[in-house]
């Protein structure tokens, strides 16, 4: 079984990149293994059919103090002793996650594939119990990438398939298909069958047909249970894991048909155990793909129609879902062309047949044609108010935030559907702790979690007003349960800014005014000189509170003072490095400005050029030319003085910052001006209030470059060929 690194700009270095996926790729077919990747991005034609994520999960007991009572009555869970150093302890761990890779394979297999992308592997621990986890996507390889031969596997297909389409194409037989799906033509090619949703651990190939843009999806979920030690926790786990799974699952598939998407990449499960609960996160990044079917709404149903008022609740209910579909399409710009759909019915029962496989004999008719609901158009995603589960679902439907005006979010590399892409990037790293109050229910502890994700993505937002129009990649969430009453969520991403232009054309397909529009474009510019150098929030309230001002007249004012501002900080800014570097952290400039303003202080003697880090792997306008090593650095910090520095926001918000000092020192030692691929792997945080005291463990990761703007290199281009020609006429002149 072959890995290699984690994802990346593949289409940047596709070349060195071949020859090595073709190597590791041969190799492990001739050892007759299943391919294994860890990267999530891939050459244009590499991927020539998706199948699905895999995955699979096991819980396994650690025996911390060894009992020989015990003996081999260990059930189905293995037992590791901590307190005796032989080697048999790596063999056992390597024989565990030898379990959990065969049932990946087993299910790649089912699924018609040889080979699974975007694989991943996790733990989490509590006390003696550990929770083995992975997953990735079951793919087929190109035989045509391979030129120096095709690959030795069962399922090849030759047929010239559109790039754009040939990946969501079904791999496995239509006739065996492993679980009840429902099956289309393609919406592009019209040649070969599609699934109704695509779900991927990978990031959306560049090659692929999109209509509209993506966003961040995200499932959250938190589950009590009872505080137990050794094998009976261990089953307690057990028992409440497929559950777990199922709601994440269904709370997916709710807000990817409310967003009216049909695909979900880079998905990222994470399952943390403690004493007295679970949490669930699952992240994704939502698009529609064109050759999948539109996807159908969701119809609520309740159990009791007879009462009216409780009828009225569900209609009102279904009324606010199918507005906010109506408002999610308007708002990612999905407005797929209509093209008459043909289900593929003939492996697949009939809808009022296929209810009846999932139900008993004893259920009547009348019961099971009120679920005969999806066909064509018609299709629909039922939600039945039955428990209060189900009313939690709902409710997380409705209630969920919209991302504000100008920002765009997502999980992967690149947000699907925006290319225009500045230079200008700034990374971030926030971890917010919360400790939680005795006796909360399910319902209760679900609110909390959630209130915590989205609180924390609103500050971004807030703290990145200056950037807009703007969006937030890469953006990795990580929970942990560090003590008991205490929930650590962690998020690391970068905010890329994109040309206006875009979001200009944008506001024209949703229907603003042009008067709208420019006044959302001056508060945008007017935004940037306050938040540098006006260092005042009063210069956005004027233009919030002006909603009845001639807003012609207001616009040429408000003009001639920005131009104003900008005269006199340029005349600020010559002399002075700091405000230089102030102006490089907060981008407010024009690319070009900036550009030049970034290349002055990489080659004058008198300034230090700051570190760029990003959990990319790319730079935007930029070109890496040399790598200079893999960065692995463990820093710990603790304190006794935790109220007088701050908190425990204070405490986290310094210690984060003498991280990113510390790295950027080492690069910049080592010669680099650049950290890609920048992961923060671990951070154990724990807290003893009572004494004022707490302690932090943060692992990071990256890899060390020298980039060089792609401006600078045109430079260099253009000056070596002005030289030539100036030469070549000097010689005809003599």
């Amino acid at each position: 079984m072959c890995r290699m690194g984690s994802g990346g700009s593949a289409g940047k270095e596709a070349g060195p990149l071949k020859v090595f996926l073709r190597q590791q790729t041969q190799s492990a077919l001739e050892q007759r293994e299943y391919p294994f990747f860890t990267l999530t991005a891939f050459p244009p034609g590499f991927l020539l059919h998706v199948g699905g994520v895999v995955s699979a999960r096991s819980v396994k007991l650690l025996d911390r103090i060894h009992n020989p009572a015990l003996g081999n009555n260990t059930r189905s869970y293995k037992l590791l002793d901590w307190n005796s150093f032989t080697a048999d302890e790596p063999e056992t761990r390597d024989a565990w996650w030898e379990e959990i890779r065969q049932e990946i394979k087993s299910h790649a297999k089912a699924l018609g594939c040889h080979a699974v992308v975007g694989y991943s592997e996790s733990t989490s621990i509590c006390e003696e119990v550990c929770i083995l986890s992975a997953s990735g996507t079951a793919a087929i390889l190109s035989s045509r990438f391979m030129q120096d031969g095709p690959l030795d596997v069962e399922h090849r297909f030759e047929e010239v398939v559109s790039p754009g389409c040939g990946f969501c194409h079904i791999p496995y037989d239509e006739l065996n298909i492993p679980f009840p799906a429902q099956l289309t033509y393609c919406y592009c090619c019209r040649r070969y069958k599609v699934p109704d949703v695509l779900f991927t651990t990978i990031d959306l190939p560049t090659e692929a047909n999109v209509t509209g843009k993506g966003c961040l999806i995200q499932a959250r979920l938190c589950r009590t249970k009872k505080k137990a030690q050794g094998e009976g926790n261990a089953t307690a786990i057990s028992n409440l894991l497929p559950f777990l799974e199922y709601e994440l699952h269904t709370q997916l598939m709710n807000k990817l048909k409310l967003r009216g998407m049909n695909a979900l990449f880079g998905l990222r499960i994470q399952i943390s155990v403690g004493e007295t609960m679970l949490l669930g996160l699952a992240s994704a990044t939502g698009v529609y793909l064109t050759a999948l079917p539109s996807p159908g709404g969701i119809q609520i149903t309740g159990k009791t129609p007879s009462d009216i008022t409780y009828e009225q609740h569900i209609s009102n209910m279904q009324k606010k879902i199918n507005d906010t579909i109506t408002k999610n399409k308007e708002l990612y710009e999905i407005n797929p062309p209509e093209v008459v759909e043909e289900i593929i019915g003939s492996p697949i029962p009939e809808p009022r047949q296929r209810s009846r496989l999932f139900r008993s004999h004893s259920e009547s008719s009348d019961e099971v044609s009120e679920l005969d609901l999806s066909h064509g158009k018609k299709d629909a995603f039922v939600l039945e108010i039955d428990d209060t589960d189900a009313v939690e679902d709902i409710h997380a439907l409705l209630t969920d935030f919209s991302i504000p005006a100008g920002f765009y979010s997502c999980n992967t590399e690149i947000m699907p559907g925006i290319q225009n892409w500045t230079s200008a990037i700034q990374m971030f790293t926030s971890v917010r702790v919360f400790r939680l109050n005795t006796n909360l229910t399910n319902q209760g502890l679900n609110k909390i979690f959630s209130d915590l994700c989205e609180n924390l993505l609103k500050s971004l937002y807030f703290k990145l007003r200056s950037m807009v129009p703007c969006c937030l990649c890469h953006l990795n969430f990580t929970v942990a349960i560090p003590e008991d009453e205490l929930i650590q969520v962690a998020v690391t991403a970068v905010a890329m800014s994109f040309d206006k232009e875009q979001t200009l054309e944008n506001g024209k397909q949703s229907g603003e005014k042009t008067l709208i529009k420019g006044k959302h474009v001056l508060y945008v510019q007017y935004v940037h000189v306050r938040h540098t150098f006006l260092k005042s929030r009063s210069s956005v309230l004027i233009v919030l509170c002006t909603s009845s001002v001639d807003y012609s007249s207001f616009a040429d004012r408000c003009s001639s003072w920005i131009e104003q501002l900008k005269l006199k900080a340029h005349t600020i800014r010559r002399g002075s490095v700091k405000t230089t570097s102030s102006m490089e952290k907060a981008s407010p400039l024009p690319e070009g400005r900036s550009r030049s303003l970034r290349s002055n202080r990489s080659y004058s003697g008198s300034s230090v050029a700051v570190v760029k880090m990003t959990p990319l792997s790319f730079i935007p306008g930029a070109k890496i030319i040399k790598y200079l090593g893999i960065i692995n650095m463990f820093f710990i910090r603790e304190t006794t003085s935790l109220r007088e520095e701050g908190g425990v926001s204070g405490f986290l918000h310094t210690f984060i910052a003498e991280v990113f000092a510390m790295v950027r020192a080492h690069v910049a030692a080592l010669g680099g001006n650049a950290v890609v691929s920048y992961s923060m792997k671990e951070c154990v945080f724990m807290e003893n209030p009572n004494k004022n005291q707490a302690q932090c463990l943060i692992n990071v990761s990256g890899d060390a470059v020298i980039f060089v703007r792609e401006s600078e290199l045109e430079l260099t281009s253009v000056q070596p060929q002005s030289a030539t020609t100036q030469t070549s006429n000097g010689g005809e002149g003599t």
